[in-house]
């Protein structure tokens, strides 16, 4: 099963290294990782006003991308 991390970033640069990983059985498997990520931080009464211009870059361990994923 491939292992993909999720790292938060704020247009270009990182400022969450996911260095870890999840096991995800596709490509599909951690888009949906990256979409429930970002619901977690959307309920939060707080941060969705900071987080709007956040997202999940989803990578594989061999470092390509699976996709980003829009907080907001």
């Amino acid at each position: 099963m491939p292992r993909c991390f999720f790292h938060l970033r704020p247009g270009s640069r990182i400022v969450a290294r996911n260095g870890v990983g999840h096991d995800c059985p596709d490509d599909a498997a951690a888009r949906e990782l990256a979409r429930l990520g970002t619901g977690l931080f959307v309920l939060d009464p707080f941060l969705p006003v900071l987080f709007k211009h956040y997202c999940f870059e989803v990578l594989t361990a061999d470092g390509e991308t699976v996709s980003p994923s829009g907080a907001g």
